[in-house]
């Protein structure tokens, strides 16, 4: 799998020593009109990617068709094909001063016979639901959002790795 964009550093960040290592799988859900499906958060006014976390003994395809169940309610999940990975150095999100190297596995999927999302814990906490939305106006969104979440540690990097690989897609369907 090809990496998406140069390594995300969150800001302050200088010993890479004592990372933490932590796996993820994201799902790329696009439709036929430059629309793709992304998870929307009330709390924090943005869009990312549906996925998440891979658990001990879990593959990527099982991780992710876990986390696309899970955030969107798909019954049918089909994963067609990867799409690419970023890396990123962050610190951990609880507001500690553990750093993470964690790496992003992005796929295209396609979904089918959606019911409720079964939100828990952060999810519910930040009020996610799924979205279909232009690309090109989720960059802008998420730009406009980044400049007031740039100094949050641990949440710092997430909209840049969003960017990175939206602005990806972008290049590769030019329509979009």
């Amino acid at each position: 799998m090809t990496k998406i964009g140069e390594t995300i550093i969150e800001e302050g960040i200088t010993n890479f020593n004592d990372t933490k290592k932590r796996n993820t799988v994201r799902a790329i859900i696009l439709n036929n009109d430059d629309e793709i499906f992304l998870l929307y958060s009330e709390l924090f006014n943005d869009y990312t990617f549906p996925g998440g976390g891979i658990k001990y003994n879990e593959d990527h395809l099982e991780a992710l068709k876990r986390e696309i169940r899970e955030e969107t309610g798909a019954n049918d999940i089909e994963v067609i094909e990867p799409f690419g990975y970023t890396l990123e150095y962050r610190y951990g999100i609880s507001g500690n001063l553990n750093i993470y190297e964690q790496k992003s596995y992005y796929y295209f999927c396609k979904i089918d016979n959606l019911s409720d999302p079964n939100y828990v814990g952060r999810e519910l906490e930040q009020g996610l639901k799924m979205k279909w939305v232009k690309i090109k106006d989720v960059i802008k969104h998420n730009n406009q959002i980044y400049e007031n979440r740039k100094n949050i540690k641990g949440f710092s990097t997430v909209l840049l790795r969003e960017r990175q690989v939206l602005e990806q897609l972008v290049k590769k369907y030019e329509k979009i």
